[in-house]
């Protein structure tokens, strides 16, 4: 199901198959359905009852998705849904042993709007939740304009991030405009808007419709997901992945299906899935429901999972192939004349770059070549980072990993975003997450690795989107896109700390391999041991048979920590054993000759005890520095669990990174933005920033005044204090945030005609860069009259 946004979770999938499939299908069919596997039933709702089963299933109420504290976070449901679900015997009944969901054209309000549908979604959390097994539903579907009936999973905990890192599976969803065709989809990757998702269609062959009685089942095993309609099975998928926000690698396989999901179904109306009804809608719409069953294998012998194939990507002899040196992109010094695309252009070049430029959505700008980079001048930026593009297709084969690298700059701070994906025939899916790149006055290097989740496409895109950050101009060269499939992964090179801090990689044994000892090394010397992680718990073992007669005769080890001199480090690792016994711990150079930290013995029990251990790096930095865990001597058992590594002290943080806080220097570094829907102008004068705003915009950021690339030290606590006032008494809104637009600080201050004084703090958790921006559009009791803002003293300082 392809979602309108990330937040999460809310997408409509479906639940599917038929085991006992529909009405009038023969004996024999059913034989044949189960000769391959033997179920049991585990939980079923036939619907028999006069009431739905309140001790089976609940409801979804509302249109939007909501926080813990009810405020809304996305309408729709993050789908651009039109429908309020409410649990009404109006939208949700049963009758005649079957579920009724029924869509009605009728309006409804509540605290956050007016809608002029309401329908019902049923789901199982908190109630009943399953881990593989094969789940099947009978259902007749309705069909037309802008309907979505859908019978999906959730998990039941959102054990590897916010959606879709965890996962959704998608049974069966429709489109009411093609009754003809089914979808059966997964969802994965990484938290919205880096989220993937595969699958694909069935269409009927014998003349039905979903508008039919049929079956939809899915046959779910560890690392292997089967979609059947009818008892025919029609897809089959095995790869996926799933990564969480600070990890070092993707958690290990078959994450995140390795969980409890939920079940649901619901009906919504509109939405990105199948657009909105139009004139030939007729409601009252009713899907319904026969019966729903879950079985598990009889034997409980489910397949054992494979780590999915690493192979060399091979494309057609008709796709356009790399070049001699390997590069996928054709015309990296831009000698080849760039074709210009506006909205009303669809003549793309094939081969080379074109310069998209969307006037619909505000973007204007040109190119020209300067020094064998390519320059865009923005003129307007639009109000959409695809509002200018540069873009050039190539060839991906399905499997491959690939690296896209360049070289970029821009005239001041600015962010660009660069992804890899399909085009319209394709429906834009993302083949690479949308990478977010900092630029600055000086040309640098940058690149991102994606692996090819879907199938092979010779018209995919490379885009480097510039639109919607400011006018400063950008130069990109050097532009390579290169097939690493197969290349590998070196445990033990030196490792750029984690953006949550954590020096360590993959202290939490659940990531990389599948045997989750990614980053790992285990010596022994005169002693016999093993080290694996237990399924349930996640825990390293250390499994010792003999221990040899000193501690160092078993090391468990991570190489590769980068140290810095002069900072404060604290090393903390949950631990236990199978019996009371001691293990050392110690962070030394790569051969563990120099000492950072002084080896320190650890008593262990048998309960799970949190242990720590603070130092000081006073030698000079290095960047190959290991973490040892020397656990011989004994014979028992030992465990561990959530290892971090983090700099509690920065003995070399800038104390004031921000600059020309007084604007006596004028606006450098400083940067304003201006967005065509409003109508500002930014100067510095008498050693204060004056902001004149004749019309403030329809976003809190059309006016925008920002300091970026500013280097902010992890676990720091900082303040920000400034001074500021308006003619116009009128909110302005504070904020600190990184490229990814991820926010440490948000603060919205009233502003009078009287200068005040404005601080605040907040903590760091881990080193950044991040900007600071004063937000000058629209705000509450806007439009306002035109006024003047004027900032001065902005100091940011580490709180000492």
């Amino acid at each position: 199901m392809k979602k309108g946004m990330a937040i999460m979770m809310c997408g409509l999938l479906m639940l599917s198959g038929s085991i006992y499939a529909q009405a009038g299908e023969t004996e024999e069919k059913k034989g044949e359905a189960m000769k391959k596997k033997q179920w049991s039933l585990v939980w079923s709702d036939e619907f028999s009852g006069t009431e739905i089963d309140r001790s089976k299933w609940n409801f979804d109420i509302g249109n939007w998705i909501v926080d813990e504290n009810g405020n809304g976070v996305a309408p729709g449901w993050g789908n651009n849904e039109k429908e309020y679900y409410t649990d009404s015997k109006e939208n949700a009944y049963t009758k005649d042993g079957k579920l009724i969901l029924k869509a009605i054209k009728e309006q409804t309000t509540d605290q956050f709007g007016t809608y002029d549908y309401t329908s019902a979604k049923v789901k199982t959390k908190g109630l009943f939740s399953h881990k593989y097994g094969r789940y099947e539903i009978m259902a007749k579907l309705p069909s037309g304009k802008g309907i979505w009936p859908a019978l999906w999973m959730l998990p039941e905990e959102d054990k590897y991030g916010t959606w879709a890192a965890s996962g959704e599976i998608d049974i069966m969803e429709s489109w009411g405009s093609k009754p003809n065709l089914v979808a059966g989809t997964i969802h994965y990757g990484e938290g919205w808007p880096n989220n993937k998702y595969t699958g694909k269609d069935y269409e009927f062959k014998d003349g039905t419709t979903t508008e039919d009685w049929h079956t939809y089942a899915l046959e779910w095993e560890p690392g292997e997901l089967r979609w059947y309609v009818d008892g025919e099975h029609y897809q089959t998928q095995n790869k996926w992945y799933s990564k969480g926000t600070g990890n070092a690698a993707n958690f290990s396989y078959p994450a995140p299906f390795d969980q409890n999901f939920y079940l649901i179904m619901n009906l919504a109306v509109g939405g990105w899935f199948d657009g909105d009804p139009d004139a030939s809608t007729v409601f009252p719409k009713q899907m319904e429901i026969d019966y729903v069953r879950v079985f598990d294998l009889k034997n409980g012998k489910y397949k054992t999972p494979t780590e999915p194939a690493v192979e060399p990507a091979v494309l057609p002899a008709d796709a356009k192939q790399p070049l001699s040196d390997g590069n996928y992109i054709y015309d990296a010094a831009f000698e080849q004349p760039i074709t210009d695309v506006d909205s009303g252009d669809d003549a793309f070049s094939r081969d080379y770059w074109n310069f998209v430029h969307l006037p619909d959505f505000g973007g204007q700008g040109t190119i020209s070549v300067d020094q064998d980079l390519a320059k865009v001048t923005v003129t307007n930026p639009g109000n959409q980072l695809y509002s200018l593009q540069l873009i050039q297709n190539l060839s991906l084969a399905e499997g491959g990993t690939y690296k896209v690298s360049f070289d970029a700059k821009s005239d001041s701070a600015r962010n660009i975003m660069v992804k890899t994906g399909a085009g319209a025939e394709r429906g834009w899916v993302k083949y690479s997450n949308e990478e977010v790149f900092a630029l600055t006055e000086e040309l640098k290097s940058y690149s991102y690795t994606f692996t090819m989740g879907n199938e092979t496409d010779f018209l995919s895109r490379l885009e480097f989107n510039l639109g919607g950050n400011g006018t400063s101009p950008v130069w990109i060269g050097n532009v390579r896109v290169e097939d690493i499939t197969g290349e590998s992964l070196n445990e033990n090179a030196s490792k750029p700390v984690l953006s949550n801090g954590n020096h360590v990689y993959n202290g939490t044994f659940d990531q990389g391999n599948m045997d989750r000892l990614t980053y790992w090394n285990l010596h022994t010397e005169g002693a016999k041991a093993n080290a694996s992680v237990e399924e349930n718990t996640r825990e390293a073992r250390l499994d010792i048979k003999n221990g040899g007669k000193t501690p160092d005769a078993i090391q468990f080890s991570q190489k590769g920590l980068q140290l810095v001199k002069g900072n404060e480090y604290t090393l903390t690792l949950k631990t236990r054993a199978a019996k009371p016994r001691t293990i050392e711990l110690n962070v030394t150079n790569q051969d563990g000759s120099i000492h950072y930290s002084q080896p320190k013995t650890i008593d262990l029990t048998t309960s799970m005890e949190e242990k720590t251990i603070v130092f000081t790096m006073t030698e000079e930095s290095d960047l190959e520095a290991q973490l040892l865990l020397n656990a011989g001597g004994s014979k028992e058992d030992v465990y561990l669990d959530d290892v971090v590594l983090l700099k509690t002290k920065d003995g070399n943080v800038d104390q004031h990174p921000l600059k020309n806080g007084d604007f006596t220097a004028g606006l450098a570094p400083w940067s304003p933005y201006i967005h065509f829907d409003a109508s500002a102008v930014v100067a510095a004068e008498n050693g204060e920033a004056k902001i004149k705003v004749e019309n403030e915009g329809n976003e809190p950021w059309s006016v925008l005044l920002e300091q970026g690339n500013m280097k902010l030290s992890g676990n720091a606590t900082y303040e920000v204090s400034f001074k500021a006032k308006s003619s116009k008494s009128r909110e302005m809104e504070l904020t600190i945030e990184n490229a990814a637009y991820t926010r440490f600080l948000s603060e919205k201050l009233a502003l009078t005609e009287e200068m005040q004084t404005y601080t605040y703090e907040f903590f760091m958790p881990a080193d950044e860069t991040a900007a600071l921006k004063f937000l000058m559009g629209k705000a509450v009791g806007s439009p306002i009259e035109k006024h003047e803002i004027v900032i001065d003293d902005v100091v940011l300082k580490v709180k000492q």
